[in-house]
């Protein structure tokens, strides 16, 4: 996977992401707990997170989806050099 591959998306598109998709964003910030990443647009998401990311702040990261309920709640993964990293995102 190659990160120029994949777009950066904004809230918009965001919201509409199926399990599967790939997207880029930055990673904004990094605490015990939880992640903030930054989507096209300017959005920030926070995402709870059980482990600290394979990324630092400032990083661009391939995020996919897991899963999306479309009321509120997308699960997503740091998809980076063959591992991946799950993330609760409540949006």
């Amino acid at each position: 996977m190659k990160l120029s591959d994949y777009k950066i998306v904004g809230v918009r598109r965001f919201y509409e992401m199926q399990a599967g998709d790939i997207f880029r964003a930055t990673v904004q910030d990094i605490r015990p707990g939880v992640v903030v990443i930054r989507l096209g647009d300017g959005e920030l998401y926070s995402a709870r997170s059980h482990v600290l990311p394979p990324a630092h702040i400032g990083e661009e990261c391939l995020f996919r989806v897991k899963e999306n309920d479309f009321a509120g709640r997308i699960f997503l993964e740091v998809v980076k050099t063959g591992t991946s990293y799950s993330f609760d995102m409540r949006v």
